[in-house]
């Protein structure tokens, strides 16, 4: 595959996995009345499994087709950034696991281990923002950086 049709295939993957990051903060925002939020929470499982296959996939195509590739080819010097951001990709990745294992094994009456998973995935949400400010950012840098030395 060449990689303007995998540039053309991790935009089209990024889109798709903003729509189910979508999908699960609505779902971590809705209000349940009472004790048992057994509708939520199965909401949670449903879209938490689709935002695991999504990121996965996006996450390998970065990794193994993607931007990363290229940007060690033209810019081999931004190797440790590069490093970098696959060590978050599997932090997110185990984040991610030990989050839905808990949200696969809670019931739907304790509010307490419910909340506290919530708020962990709510938070890996964030901090997957943050990263995908920090990948944006790398391939501009690395392909559209002059560095000089012509006359």
């Amino acid at each position: 595959m060449d990689q303007r049709e995998i540039s053309r295939q991790v935009l089209v993957e990024h889109q798709i996995l903003n729509h189910v990051i979508a999908a699960l903060r609505a779902t971590l925002a809705w209000r349940q009345q009472g004790n048992d939020f057994s509708r939520k929470l199965e909401s949670l499982r449903f879209v938490g499994k689709s935002f695991k296959r999504h990121l996965k996939h996006l996450m390998d195509l970065e990794e193994k087709d993607g931007y990363m590739a290229v940007v060690l080819a033209s810019r081999p010097e931004l190797a440790d950034v590069v490093a970098a951001l696959e060590r978050d990709h599997e932090r997110f990745r185990k984040s991610l696991r030990r989050i839905l294992v808990r949200l696969r094994r809670v019931s739907s009456t304790d509010q307490e281990t419910f909340g506290a998973a919530s708020s962990d995935l709510a938070a890996l949400l964030d901090e997957l923002d943050a990263h995908g400010k920090r990948e944006t950012d790398l391939p501009q840098e690395a392909l559209l950086t002059d560095e000089g030395g012509e006359g």
